[in-house]
């Protein structure tokens, strides 16, 4: 049986509005997983690696800094038992957020089957009034049929997979690759928070 996946929990173009051009998590997340200190510990590298990925010229290194992130955004859910021992664990599988499931596929991809190709690109941004544009990476190899041909992506409906893909393609152009794999580590983050009354 398919997952059961919500497309109204992606995030909408307001959360690309508001991004931050510094390294680091929100305090108010940190400071929420200060008892998670595992959990903590891989949603900060996660999300550091995935912002170094955006601020890469080099490709390879973009990609490489994009596997780093997407690996230890996977081991988020593994270090729950490490943490909270003897508590129920949220399990990526039984989230209804596209992207929390995409990032896991995108994960199992570079691993298994063949790395993401990043590309160069920039968007017209300001500060301080003053315009500029800013270098991103954009990942140019991701298609629905690749991860529907791995053994997690059986589990999911066609269409699903072609619509996350479509989505992630579009998002990814407003602030990088990097910053789509960001914003999913801190949905997860604050999954985790809530589920365990953080």
């Amino acid at each position: 049986m398919p997952h059961v996946l919500n497309f109204s929990e992606l995030p909408t173009d307001s959360a690309f509005e508001v991004r931050s051009l510094l390294l680091g998590l929100p305090k108010e997340v940190e400071t929420r997983l200060l008892p998670l200190p595992q959990i903590l510990e891989r949603v900060r590298s996660a999300s550091h690696f995935s912002e170094l990925s955006s601020k890469q010229d080099e490709p390879w290194l973009a990609a490489a800094y994009l596997r780093a992130s997407l690996a230890d955004y996977c081991s988020i859910e593994e270090v729950q038992k490490i943490d909270r021992p003897n508590t129920a664990h949220i399990k990526l599988t039984d989230l209804t957020n596209p992207l929390l499931h995409l990032l896991e596929l995108m994960r199992h991809l570079n691993i298994h089957v063949k790395s993401s190709q990043a590309e160069r690109g920039s968007i017209a941004a300001s500060f301080d009034g003053s315009p500029f544009d800013l270098g991103i990476q954009i990942v140019s190899n991701l298609e629905a049929r690749d991860l529907g041909e791995l053994r997690n992506g059986k589990h999911y409906a066609p269409t699903d997979l072609r619509d996350m893909v479509i989505w992630f393609k579009k998002a990814q152009l407003h602030w990088g690759a990097g910053y789509v794999v960001r914003l999913g580590t801190e949905a997860l983050a604050e999954l985790i928070c809530v589920h365990h009354g953080l």
